[in-house]
């Protein structure tokens, strides 16, 4: 997947973890839903640091990237000058 695609999927799991964040509100109040309530609850804390993971390694990729154009850059600017001594 490129850097788009994961920050669609990124936005799309939140979307989902919204939904599911207001389906437990909802069900929380009702006393035979404790226990689904509880296991919910340890899920969606798993997939939120799951994103949060996910969104650091974009950021970091991103900047990766970022540091390599620049080096590509200046490694560019080096050779020109090189060449012009050259000239």
């Amino acid at each position: 997947m490129n850097g788009m695609d994961w920050v669609e999927f990124l936005r799309q799991t939140e979307d989902k973890m919204a939904h599911l964040h207001k389906a437990m509100d909802e069900i929380s109040l009702k006393p035979e839903y404790t226990e689904t309530v509880s296991a919910m609850t340890e899920v969606l804390r798993d997939y939120q640091l799951l994103l949060e993971k996910a969104r650091e390694e974009l950021n970091e990729s991103e900047i990766r990237r970022r540091d390599d154009r620049r080096d590509d850059r200046e490694h560019d600017r080096e050779r020109d000058r090189g060449h012009e001594e050259f000239e």
